[in-house]
């Protein structure tokens, strides 16, 4: 229950005019931003002792001599925001639990209910009350940092409390943990006892969240952690405390031009070897479509991509040899301005054959920003080209961008400048250290001694199917293909991954490895798949290419289950991550002793998610929202044999799930693409199916 006490006359009624930063936390708060989270005070109360209707009695006396403490926010009519100071009892909830554990996971119940500034008070009390303890909390929205310190706050309004670091330090814990998930989900009605899973976490975000423990608050998880123990409450008892030291001083190089040249990081390397390879094609171009179901106003949209360009030098990066080795630049902003990198729309026009156009497009790297927007204006509205080079742009920086993006969408169409919340680090510091670091042996042996016995790739066919007929040696040309999962197949799967602890990821992961196995009757299958690369938390929010190709070897006979094998993907994942920096060219280096080709890999089948796809959602315009999809574009090549991209999106809160397979048509024919859609699309079915977390495969894919 939430209760209000005594509405004073409206002679008392008083008003100012907000203050610049309370206007600012007001104008973010609309505007539903993320770092907003309230602050918790608690306080004990003496039990036998505590009389909550003492407590209640001084808490109105004491507030309503305030105003400023259940003060509210409205416009006035010329514009002005201004705070009202109307004498009102305190925003008290009470709470009666069954026992003095709840009482944390209450108040962060009540913490995190949405905050209406415009009728309710930046001050929130909790009375907690258990038969063996009380508990008072004094919580805090930010638009309220100007107030006294809020145990001292609770002292004066509450004598009988006891303020102070509550006796369990794993209440402290399970708060930090709590914090840091809420940060990372967007989800400030996350609870103590709220599933990380459940509410959008996955693998990238986990990573981010037990960096940011470690390096913000000295506590220590395991990766597996939070598969098994996926709630803050759960996940506090088994958190180290390791010395807090200070993070490494990162290297920040603004804007300000010329900013200097840096090598290629190891992941760029690797890539840059293949892409020389294959004669400097659009193999590695990422090709993204985006169709506007709004109206959306290019000129503010070219505006906001400029201001993550300023932000993210590493997207306006060019190419250079510099003796035998290739090395990045920044392009200064003056020189972006003049370059053609973003074209508005022109009268109404075809797409297809203009999209197909930009996809293969070559990219001089040498000459040109790695990056092509194009607007194209259809009898169906506006679309864009969203064109980058692979070299720059990996799966966690998407959704970094798309994030950057909505936030400097709505400042421009509101006719003002982005305010970032803090600085990003830049890309080619990151590159700059791992250079001056060089290889890590440990971890480039942890990757030969995993992968010394695994078998050499081969297509993925049918041991009776046909010789397929001669092509081109190492042409690339390739097609793609969706592999349909129907909603009750994505919850299905969601299920699974729930029940086997582990990630929607290892789970498709796991269905596509066993299928693929089964149809070519191979006794194991090496497996490429991508690792994030971003150990250090400096560099979260760094826009660039950190992802490296590894490989993991599976076995996957009759009498496995479903749950064995996820677990197996999970745990062997989950012990590669600390030694994700070695790309794949290097481990295969090693093991051929430096024969290995450089436009081929050891494995035939890659298979990577794209979580919580951020290509389908919306922006801030004055008129409203403006909604987007993404369009999914034709492939005319691929790099690899054989790629499945599980594509995980969520459209207007509802969870979706796609499967994208691209292949190379030296390697498949059309009977073999057909049979391989059929065959993944029946086990993934059959992994979804009640009951099959632990069926033999001989049972669950006769």
């Amino acid at each position: 229950m939430m209760t209000e006490h005594g509405q004073p006359p409206e002679s008392l009624t008083r008003s100012r005019p907000a203050r610049p930063e309370e206007a600012r936390i007001w104008l973010a708060a609309q505007q539903g931003a993320d770092d907003l989270a309230p602050a918790i005070c608690t306080a004990t109360l003496p039990v036998p002792g505590c009389e909550p209707g003492a407590v209640v009695a001084a808490l109105v006396q004491g507030v309503l001599a305030r105003p400023e403490l259940t003060r509210h926010y409205h416009f006035d009519a010329s514009g002005e925001l201004r705070v009202e100071l109307t004498p009102r009892g305190p925003d008290l909830w009470l709470r009666a639990l069954p026992a003095a554990t709840e009482a944390g996971s209450a108040i962060e119940t009540v913490a995190a209910t949405p905050w209406d500034l415009a009728t309710g008070a930046p001050l929130r009390f909790v009375l907690a009350l258990a038969p063996e303890a009380a508990r008072l909390a004094l919580i805090r929205h930010p638009i309220a940092a100007d107030l006294p310190e809020s145990a001292a706050l609770l002292a004066a309004l509450a004598p009988q409390a006891q303020t102070g670091t509550p006796s369990d330090p794993a209440d402290a814990i399970e708060r930090i943990i709590l914090s840091e998930f809420r940060a990372a989900l967007d989800a400030p009605q996350m609870t103590a006892t709220c599933d990380f899973f459940d509410l959008g976490g996955h693998s990238l975000v986990a990573t981010r969240v037990i960096g940011r423990l470690a390096a913000e608050h000295g506590l220590t998880l395991r990766f597996a952690d939070i598969f098994t123990h996926p709630t803050a409450a759960a996940l506090a008892p088994l958190a180290q405390r390791a010395p807090h030291t200070a993070p490494a001083p990162v290297e920040i190089r603004r804007s300000a031009d010329p900013a200097g040249r840096a090598p290629l990081s190891l992941a760029q390397q690797s890539l840059w070897k293949i892409h020389a390879a294959l004669g400097f094609g659009p193999a590695f171009n990422i090709p993204f479509v985006l169709r506007f179901l709004d109206p959306v106003d290019e000129t503010t949209f070219a505006a906001s991509f400029r201001d993550l360009l300023e932000r993210h030098p590493a997207l306006r990066s060019r190419f250079v040899p510099e003796g035998e080795a290739m090395v990045q630049e920044t392009v200064p902003m003056a020189e972006v301005d003049r370059l053609d990198w973003f074209r508005p729309s022109g009268p109404v026009t075809e797409a297809a054959p203009v999209l197909a156009t930009e996809a293969t497009h070559a990219f001089d790297l040498t000459r040109e920003l790695p990056l092509r927007l194009r607007f194209l204006r259809t009898a169906e509205g506006q679309m864009l080209s969203f064109l980058f080079h692979h070299v720059v742009l990996d799966e966690w920086s998407v959704n970094l961008m798309m994030d950057e993006l909505a936030c400097a969408y709505a400042a421009r169409a509101a006719g003002r400048a982005p305010d970032w919340a803090a600085s990003a680090a830049p890309f080619h510091a990151f590159a700059r250290a791992q250079a001056r670091a060089g290889i890590d042996a440990r971890a480039l042996d942890h990757w030969v001694t995993a992968l010394r016995d695994a078998p050499p790739p081969r297509p993925i066919r049918a041991p009776d199917a046909p010789p397929l007929p001669l092509a081109q040696l190492g042409s690339a040309e390739g097609g793609w293909c969706e592999i349909a999962v129907p909603p009750a197949v994505c919850e299905g799967l969601h299920a699974l991954a729930k029940t086997c602890s582990a990630s929607l990821f290892n789970t498709v992961y796991a269905a596509i490895s066993v299928t693929l196995q089964r149809l070519a009757g191979l006794e194991a299958l090496t497996v490429g798949t991508s690792a994030s690369g971003r150990t250090d938390p400096a560099y979260f929010d760094t826009i660039g290419y950190f992802t490296t190709v590894t490989a993991h070897c599976l076995r996957a006979p009759g009498h496995l289950s479903p749950r064995a094998l996820i677990t197996e993907v999970r745990d062997r994942i989950n012990a590669s991550l600390p030694h994700s920096e070695i790309p794949i060219d290097l481990v295969e280096a090693a093991l051929s002793g430096g024969t290995a080709p450089l436009d081929a890999h050891m494995f035939e089948v890659f298979i990577q998610i794209h979580a919580q796809n951020k290509l389908n959602g919306t922006l801030a315009g004055p008129q409203g929202p403006i909604r987007f999809r993404q369009v999914d574009p034709d492939k005319a090549e691929s790099v690899l044999g054989l790629q499945f991209e599980v594509v995980e999106d969520v459209i207007e809160g509802a969870r979706g799930l796609r499967v994208m397979m691209s292949y190379r048509h030296a390697h498949y024919s059309a009977d073999d693409v057909a049979a391989l859609v059929a065959a993944v699309g029946r086990s993934l079915a059959a992994f979804a199916a009640p009951g099959a977390a632990d069926r033999p495969f001989d049972a669950l894919l006769p």
